[in-house]
């Protein structure tokens, strides 16, 4: 803790140094003006000589503190005492010229004459008990040397009637402030102990952050993935000949797995709720397509249960908006989910209007038949966690976290959000975001995505996956659009391929058996200013914000969201086009912020690309690949081979 208290007391001093001058050139002045100015040049040079020499001490013991408190991470606790040791030789050396010059003459007949530095040294030690109380020894020697050198005088000056009492009334008030110092030590010596707690707090909640950011990128890799997979095989398999029975599991099935996504992407969500890293990105969009779209989502499950479901958009709703079409989807989706599934009778409303006023604000309604809530559940409805009652998540389901997300996303889009509510007369969540008008933007070609529409030369490719499946997809989009390709199964070989061939982009799996793709990034950068020029795209299922990052550090350029559609892929192409030599870095287009897509969007996107009878070879393979993984996860799982279940996962 001493290194901490030498940097307290560099900061009191050095920031006390500036009233000290103050000070120091008041009394000075008021010497001369008591008794005179000094006598010939030999006493002017004297008294100019002191000054001079006080004022660059002074100066020095500046820069001391300075280099205290700047070097206060890299200071050795072994250097502490010489850097105190300094500090008071130099105290000293302008401490003893100023008290000099302040009592001359030494000896005198009258108390008068001493006044001025018996007052000075009052000053001086009621200024050094708070500025010197961080550390014990420094506040003895601080308060001690103007106090002996004032007890030396009053010894030396004892015939004077006078020179006694005052010299006793010193000693008095220098004990006095002394433990006044001792009283300011104590609460110092608290606040520093403080601040080691909160810092030891501070690192033990990061540890615990980072740990569960790890755990949230693991879960988002291993759930997500296979997710999305089944969601797509149930769609397939709805489209077969199946008895009425066959079809009511399907469907249990496929609510069950949304649930569980609802869920993960929940818990997701928050994460970056609580961590500050949910961004909102604006684009240009159909709000009231957004609106019809998200009614539409929910139609099936209010049918389900024998709700009605209405829109009303009133006439001065603008359609085209500027925002984020995505979290505001997401927003409404949450209303409209939370008042179908507390609604058994009746129905729910969205409704969408315009406030006016100096800021227009666009306001979405969703009203509902439903069980309601009290005032009491309505206080805590926007808290993570929090549900009406405790009964809510037995008998609906549920994490307790959409409404506080929800009021996080209106939030961070600048707007807010209420709702009304009485028990068993149904709610009205309601949220107000100000209204941007649409921002011009380069004309695109209906139905064509700026991927679809750009000019891209052939490239010599190095696609580096080592899922044998997902490999051959992302050769066949490639080759299909005239692109030389290269393929490899792992990092090592990756490396090898760069080392001896000059590749226009990599496209790099991430999760890979053995060497990363971080890791086969980071050697490939470090193998010269070459090898730091090729785009390398990741491709990666996490789409943690952290794990994003960890990317970028790598020295990847982008990063394309597993499981990605024929135009996402070729978009992320296009935004990381290499440049010849000459160029300019040549301007990305704006990445669009809507969620990745749904398997089935995927798997649309391929069959159009591709055609039919690729997809159902490529859906083929990945069935029999899955049944191999899965029977190696299960015999190295029954052998207790670690190593052969991480390979496997």
């Amino acid at each position: 803790m001493k290194k901490e208290q030498l940097v307290m007391y560099a900061t009191n001093h050095r920031a006390s140094l500036v009233n000290l001058l103050a000070v120091v050139t008041f009394f000075i002045i008021a010497r001369y003006k008591m008794y005179g100015l000094p006598h010939g040049w030999e006493g002017w040079l004297i008294d100019l000589g002191v000054m001079a020499w006080g004022l660059a001490l002074l100066v020095r013991q500046r820069q001391l503190y300075g280099r205290i408190i700047r070097q206060a991470d890299k200071l050795e606790p072994r250097a502490v005492n010489g850097i105190i040791f300094e500090l008071c030789v130099n105290r000293l050396l302008y401490m003893l010229p100023w008290l000099w010059l302040l009592f001359m003459p030494f000896y005198s007949q009258y108390l008068y004459e001493h006044l001025l530095g018996y007052i000075f040294v009052f000053s001086v030690t009621a200024t050094y008990a708070s500025a010197s109380a961080a550390m014990l020894g420094m506040m003895i020697f601080d308060i001690g040397l103007p106090v002996l050198y004032a007890a030396g005088v009053t010894l030396a000056n004892w015939h004077v009637q006078e020179t006694p009492y005052i010299g006793g009334a010193l000693v008095l008030f220098a004990v006095y402030v002394f433990f006044i110092g001792l009283k300011i030590r104590n609460s110092t010596l608290q606040l520093i102990d403080s601040k080691h707690q909160m810092q030891k707090s501070a690192k033990r909640a990061d540890e615990a952050n980072r740990a569960k950011s790890s755990f949230l990128a693991l879960m988002s890799h291993e759930i997500r993935t296979p997710m999305t997979g089944i969601f797509g095989m149930i769609d397939f398999l709805k489209e077969t000949d199946l008895t009425e029975e066959q079809k009511q599991f399907v469907v249990t099935i496929r609510e069950c797995s949304k649930t569980l996504l609802n869920t993960l992407n929940d818990i997701l969500d928050f994460s970056k709720v609580e961590s500050g890293k949910l961004t909102i990105s604006k684009i240009n969009f159909d709000f009231h397509a957004m609106l019809h779209n998200s009614l539409t989502i929910m139609r099936q499950l209010a049918d389900d249960k024998g709700l009605l479901m209405d829109m009303a958009i009133q006439k001065d709703v603008p359609q085209m908006v500027h925002g984020d079409p995505h979290r505001l989807q997401q927003t409404v989706m949450n209303l409209l989910n939370n008042a179908v599934k507390f609604t058994e009778q009746g129905g729910v409303t969205l409704r969408a209007s315009l406030v006016k006023g100096a800021v227009p604000m666009l306001r979405v309604e969703v009203k509902d038949t439903g069980i309601g809530m009290t005032r009491e559940s309505m206080n805590r409805l926007f808290s993570a966690f929090a549900q009406g009652d405790d009964s809510i998540s037995r008998r609906y389901g549920g994490t307790g976290l959409g409404l506080s997300i929800t009021k996080s996303l209106v939030e961070l889009m600048g707007g807010r959000i209420g709702c009304a509510s009485e028990p068993g007369k149904g709610s009205a969540f309601w949220f107000e975001l100000p209204y941007e008008k649409p921002v011009a933007e380069a004309a695109a070609k209906p139905g064509k995505t700026a991927a679809a529409q750009a000019d891209i030369p052939p490239l010599h490719i190095l696609v580096v996956e080592d899922n044998l499946i997902n490999q051959q997809i992302v050769v066949r989009l490639l080759t299909h659009k005239k692109h030389e390709v290269t393929a490899v199964n792992n990092a090592e070989d990756a490396i090898a391929a760069v080392k001896n061939t000059d590749f226009d982009m990599v496209l790099m799996d991430v999760n890979m058996p053995g060497k990363s793709g971080i890791d086969a990034t980071r050697s490939i950068r470090a193998m010269g200013k070459k090898y730091r020029r090729i785009p390398i795209i990741a491709l990666t299922a996490n789409i943690m914000e952290e794990y994003v990052e960890s990317c970028r550090e790598a020295g990847m350029n982008d990063h394309i969201a597993k499981p990605f559609s024929p135009e996402e892929l070729y978009e992320g192409i296009l935004r990381n086009l290499p440049k010849k030599d000459g160029e300019g870095k040549a301007a990305k287009p704006a990445r669009n912020p809507q969620a990745a897509k749904t398997m089935e969007e995927v798997l649309n996107s391929i069959r159009e690309e591709l055609g039919q009878d690729y997809l159902m070879q490529m859906v083929g393979g990945n069935i029999k690949e899955s049944a191999r993984l899965m029977n190696a996860v299960k015999a190295a799982h029954k052998d207790g081979d670690m190593d052969k279940l991480v390979a496997a996962v």
